[in-house]
């Protein structure tokens, strides 16, 4: 969420000429450019990643931009964030006449995490490793909490990035990622704990019943998947017990078949529990998603979660309305149009939830607002533990 108010209800549908992309800075300088297009993408296991089209009246060439540190806010007020990255690819319009025309392939705060290092953990939660493959990114850190200690845990040859979505998807998780904090969660709390933080209402309903920060829902497509398909299948491991005998565990559920998980090293029942329950959190295993589309709003990150309220119809509100969480967020703005799509997922419309009041992660920490600084050419968190770039 913005620093700014959010309590009003938008009202924009159009850019009014202008693409909603504010203040762009390289390297910490003023970049006189004017944006024509730009997307935005943001989701789990993934880098923030932007595209911008540009164009430059003072600009002769584009030397010196490419591994550049950039940043710019884009969003319409009140709902606008700061977005901070690298630039990775640099695209020049040939065909241009006059100004300079080009396109800037950008990604988040996270690309440093693209390298990496051999390391060996002994006796550590996953969570405490990905803390500090954050640090040696600059990067601040928050996790759900888990307190399994791991025999072992190698990194060879994965970036710190790889490693640490390799080590979050062994137990179900998602890293998500925002303001420069690694946020390594547990989607089942998501849906269970966590309070909406908009509800996402169809664009048929009647005004007097929209609250001051719904969001219209200009499209909705769910879909869901069947139980008959792989995806949906129980998981079973077998591992030795200290007697030596094999003895095999499989997900708890109503499944109508059971695959053996073969890729895993399995020690004893509790890592055994881990794995077989690890389904129930991870996003690709649940069974409903939908693709929504929003008039644009910066606000919206994935990791929240969100009330939809669709159209009056009984077997749709039934089945689809009510609490999702946000996996993946695409902005798409250009002079005429900032529209927002979202990707939302949730294990199914029976899924039992709080209706506690959102709360941000830095809320939930007690701690200030995370911001990004750049220092010799990095951004850095304000959550940074720069202590954890020596823990091995």
């Amino acid at each position: 969420m913005s620093m700014t108010d959010v309590s009003s209800k938008p009202t924009y549908r159009s850019t009014r000429g202008r693409v909603p992309i504010f203040h762009p800075r390289l390297n910490g300088s003023e970049f006189e450019i004017t944006v024509k297009e730009a997307t935005v993408v943001m989701g789990d296991h993934a880098h923030d990643m932007a595209l911008l089209s540009c164009s430059s009246s003072t600009l002769t060439d584009t030397e010196g931009m490419l591994d550049s540190a950039i940043s710019f806010y884009f969003g319409q007020a009140p709902r606008t964030e700061l977005f901070c990255g690298y630039i990775v690819g640099v695209t020049i319009d040939q065909s241009g006449k006059g100004n300079l025309t080009f396109s800037l392939q950008i990604l988040g705060a996270t690309q440093p995490m693209q390298k990496g290092s051999p390391r060996f953990w002994l006796k550590r939660t996953i969570p405490s490793v990905v803390e500090v493959l954050a640090a040696y990114g600059g990067l601040g850190f928050y996790s759900h909490p888990d307190t399994h200690l791991w025999e072992s845990i190698a990194q060879t040859e994965e970036t710190n990035w790889e490693q640490a979505v390799k080590v979050v998807k062994r137990i179900g998780w998602s890293l998500f990622n925002r303001q420069g904090v690694l946020l390594c969660y547990d989607p089942a709390v998501l849906m269970r704990e966590q309070g909406a933080y908009t509800r996402l209402v169809s664009k048929d309903k009647s005004e007097d019943t929209l609250l001051n920060d719904d969001r219209h829902l200009i499209e909705f497509t769910p879909s869901e998947k069947s139980d008959e398909v792989p995806q949906s299948m129980g998981g079973q491991v077998a591992y030795f017990t200290d007697n030596g005998d094999v003895q095999v565990a499989k997900e708890i559920g109503q499944f109508k078949e059971y695959k053996f998980i073969t890729t895993a090293v399995i020690r004893d029942a509790e890592e055994a529990r881990i794995y077989t329950e690890s389904a129930k959190s991870r996003l690709s295993d649940w069974k409903q998603r939908a693709d929504a589309r929003i008039w644009g709003d910066a606000d919206i990150y994935p990791g929240m979660c969100v009330d939809v309220v669709t159209t009056n119809a009984t077997s749709l509100r039934t089945k689809y309305d009510g609490r999702w969480v946000v996996q993946v967020v695409q902005h798409k703005m250009d002079s005429s149009q900032y529209q927002t799509n979202l990707r939302l997922v949730r294990p199914g419309s029976d899924t039992e939830i709080s209706r506690n009041t959102y709360k941000s992660f830095w809320q939930a920490q007690g701690s200030p607002y995370p911001t990004l600084s750049l220092q010799d050419g990095q951004w850095i968190s304000s959550w940074n533990d720069s202590r954890l770039r020596s823990v091995v």
